[in-house]
């Protein structure tokens, strides 16, 4: 390199001073240039990692105190995260001990061939399992992933004070300083194993889940083969006959009866430990809801509440009241329950509502209530008994439809609606016999096809119609009793205190229980399509008919954003309309507000929800809001072409509310138009005239024209009545008696008093005006003849000759 350098500079001074000038000045920027060449190929390779840098002497103790915290915080976090798995072991340990008692059930099920009323049952509970399963799953996921964090963080800090430790070693670094350090790295040694630890335990349940949830797997494509199977068996005979030889007594039952009894008391066991704090909560809600109801009746007796006869079956009967109301906190865990469980909580459960319904519902009624009990209890015990007892659940699935249909003959032929209810309830009875009718097709069908070894056909033809009916008549029970709540609800505080609901319970009562019954009836038709498998295909084929679409443009709409477009305005509406009933019945009356001020505060509110509910239909619609300036642009080309008149009503409108010139209820006179004022329009105004027109007066001329205001500032109103007497009539006696009248005449205030004097005299007659106020604006007319008519009268008592030459209105 030396030599390299000294030939250059030979060769420089070789060369003459400018030159060696010019390449002295432009020797920098060449080698600027190679270097940046030379440096281009090094600047991809990534740079090395050196591993940890140790700390600094000085800012040992800083960061000392920083990694205490960090290890004490780590180490919280992962005892956390050991109480957390502990607890997801222990449920895990509990849906296992579940499934081991139901698997062996439900496969020994799925061997006999079930019917179709078992298998969507059989699939809710295993969904469930899967679905707690999964569940589990994702939290051990995120427990594992927050142990692999702790322990990197432990593991970057472990080799962070190790090389510290490393270069600390030094015979000028004081002893205490390096115990310092050790006692760190000491420290981080046990939170390390406790994070492994975790994190072991966290695999070991991981493990465990995957077990069951394979396990699930299973039993779930096990009872989707045995759904496949059992559509394609509809029209085939499936089993023998009722009478046939085959049936022998040992094949009525498909395991001993000490077997039966564990499994099921394993099942039931670990079914209550899984849902123990339901069944713990469920007596304290009977408790809390029965001293609830019982000091409800107490304060109703005390207070006299009238119109209970449809909520007092409740009061009177608080225990089943709070036992039906706690047991619907059960029907999420109910098909769950082993089979001889669901059968004990549904006979508990039927026990409360028939008790009850035995006083909501008319004596002449019994008969359908008890039919229905009879047959949902044989149901009970037929689904218990299809296990293990396959002929047996036969036999009562026959006996369901021979004893449902005899009775639906009998309702149909001999049964009457007493004369006292036909007003009340023909419309409930009319339905009663058309759902009859239908049962009486498909009843003795299913009876037939089962005898006849039809099992799947017959038991799909029966239990299309009794679950239908089942669910109905519970859903009806719990509208009636949910009904006596609503009155209870709105006879007392809070809500019995409000105005609005004293001046229109029985509306309220109606659209409440309106609103009810129609989320009762999508509620029964859900449940009724899940229970046969129909509720997914039908879900997609909806979906598939909203989805569809028609793109215009840029522009695309389809069936669904139409419809939430409709639902949208129609809520809003809904909305505003509510709203504005609440206010004019309750808000304004706790106000002293002039008048018109609440109209013109609904108006304005009913405008801002009408707006607010269309931009909402807008994006329903699938319109990009950012593009309403188009919209905007396009409504001003309008308006200055067509819609000025309209505009200029609307927005004189707008005025007439805020500035209030004329009002509702005031009497105007507008262009020769004399009436009152009934409504302040968007557009247009509505005046009734006396003679019982409505004239449509747009708001502009309301505006713009002259308008005479007869109730501005009140609703104070003056009118004149000339009166002529003879010349010689004692004249201030005349004045007495004009104004005696006038006091006396029903309608005329007191303040202004009526007012009497002398317009004109001549030879023959003097010439008196009346001037009297009154206050009735509608019946001033006839409140005039009437005054008229009277002074008649009293200057004909007093033999003083008149003539009423007529009368005019002043304001």
């Amino acid at each position: 390199m030396i030599a390299k350098f000294g030939a250059l500079a030979r060769h420089l001074r070789k060369l003459g001073a400018r030159r060696r000038l010019a390449l002295l000045l432009f020797l920098p920027l060449l080698f600027s240039i190679a270097t940046t060449r030379a440096e281009q190929p090094s600047a991809s390779p990534a740079q090395p990692d050196h591993g940890p840098t140790p700390i600094p002497l000085p800012i040992i103790p800083v960061e000392e105190r920083t990694t205490t915290a960090s290890v004490q915080e780590i180490r919280a976090n992962v005892s956390r995260d050991q109480s957390s798995v502990a607890d997801f072991a222990g449920n895990v340990s509990k849906l296992k001990s579940e499934i081991e008692s139901r698997i062996g059930e439900d496969m020994t099920l799925l061997a006999t061939n079930p019917t179709l009323d078992l298998l969507p049952q059989l699939e809710s509970t295993w969904q469930n399992f899967a679905d707690s399963l999964s569940t589990l799953d994702h939290e051990l996921a995120d427990r594992a992933a927050s142990l692999e964090k702790e322990n990197s963080r432990l593991n970057r800090l472990n080799e962070t004070w190790q090389v510290t430790l490393g270069s600390a070693k030094q015979p000028s670094t004081p002893q205490s300083v390096l115990n310092s350090v050790q006692s760190i790295i000491d420290s981080i040694g046990p939170a390390r194993k406790a994070t492994e630890s975790a994190q072991f335990q966290v695999l070991t349940v991981q493990g465990d889940v995957a077990e069951q949830e394979a396990r699930v797997r299973t039993t779930l494509a096990s009872i989707e083969q045995s759904q496949s199977q059992a559509l394609k068996s509809l029209l085939v005979r499936d089993n023998p006959p009722i009478w046939s030889s085959e049936l022998g007594l040992n094949k009525w039952g498909t395991q001993s009866g000490t077997s039966f009894l564990s499994e099921q008391s394993q099942a039931s066991l670990a079914f209550l430990q899984r849902y123990a704090f339901a069944f713990l909560v469920l007596p304290l809600l009977i408790v809390v809801v029965t001293v609830l109801l019982q000091f409800i009746r107490r304060r109703l007796e005390k207070v006299g509440k009238q119109d209970l006869q449809h909520a007092m079956p409740l009061l009177e009967l608080p225990v089943s009241t709070a036992l039906a109301i706690s047991l619907v906190f059960l029907l999420s865990i109910f098909p769950q329950a082993p089979r001889p469980m669901q059968v004990v909580l549904g006979v508990v459960g039927i026990v409360p509502i028939v008790l009850i319904l035995r006083k909501l519902i008319f004596a002449g009624s019994y008969p359908i209530l008890f039919a229905i009990v009879i047959l949902a209890v044989l149901g009970q015990f037929r689904l218990g008994t299809a296990a293990y007892f396959p002929n047996l659940s036969r036999i009562l699935f026959l006996t369901q439809m021979l004893f449902g249909s005899c009775f639906l003959i009998w309702l149909l032929w001999s049964w009457r609606l007493p004369e006292a209810t036909v007003e009340t309830h023909g419309r409930l009875w009319r339905r009663i016999r058309a759902i009859a009718k239908i049962g009486l097709i498909f009843m003795p069908v299913a009876f037939l096809a089962n005898s006849f070894g039809y099992v799947q056909l017959g038991n799909l033809a029966g239990l299309i119609f009794l679950r239908s009916v089942f669910v109905a008549a519970v859903l009806y029970s719990v509208l009636r009793i949910v009904e006596g709540l609503i009155i209870i609800g709105l006879q007392v505080r809070p809500l019995g205190g409000l105005r609005v609901v004293n001046l229109h319970r029985p509306l309220l009562q109606r659209r409440i229980l309106g609103v009810l019954s129609l989320l009762a009836f999508f509620f029964w038709l859900i449940v009724t399509l899940n229970f046969f498998g129909l509720l997914a295909p039908v879900t997609a084929a909806g979906k598939a008919v909203l989805d569809a679409s028609v793109t215009i443009g840029s522009l695309t709409i389809s069936v669904n954003g139409i419809l939430g477009f409709a639902i949208a305005v129609w809520a809003s509406f809904l909305v505003s309309r509510f709203i504005r009933f609440l206010l004019e019945e309750d808000v304004y009356r706790h106000f002293r507000l002039a008048a018109g001020v609440p109209y013109a505060i609904s108006t304005m509110l009913h405008y801002a929800i009408l707006l607010l509910g269309f931009f909402i239909a807008l994006g329903a619609l699938g319109i990009d809001l950012t593009k309403i300036t188009i919209l905007a642009g396009a409504f001003s080309v309008g308006v200055g072409f067509g819609l000025q008149n309209v505009i200029n009503n609307f927005v004189s409108g707008l005025i007439l509310l805020f500035e209030r010139p004329i009002k509702i209820g005031d009497m105007i006179d507008v262009g020769g138009i004399v009436g009152e004022v009934r409504r302040i329009g968007i557009r247009a105004s509505v005046i009734r005239t006396a003679d019982g027109s409505e004239v449509i007066v747009p708001n502009g001329s309301l505006i713009s024209s002259q308008v005479t205001n007869w109730t501005f500032s009140d609703v104070l109103r003056a009118f004149e009545i000339s009166v002529n007497v003879a010349e010689g009539a004692d004249l201030q006696r005349v004045i007495e008696l004009l104004k005696s009248a006038a006091a006396n005449q029903p309608g005329i205030v007191k303040e202004p008093a009526p007012q009497v004097y002398i317009a004109n005299f001549n030879s023959e007659t003097v010439a008196f005006q009346l001037r009297a106020w009154t206050d009735q604006q509608q019946a001033w007319g006839q409140l005039r003849s009437d005054l008229s008519l009277a002074i008649k009268d009293t200057l004909a008592r007093e033999k003083i000759g008149t003539a009423l030459t007529g009368t005019r209105a002043l304001r």
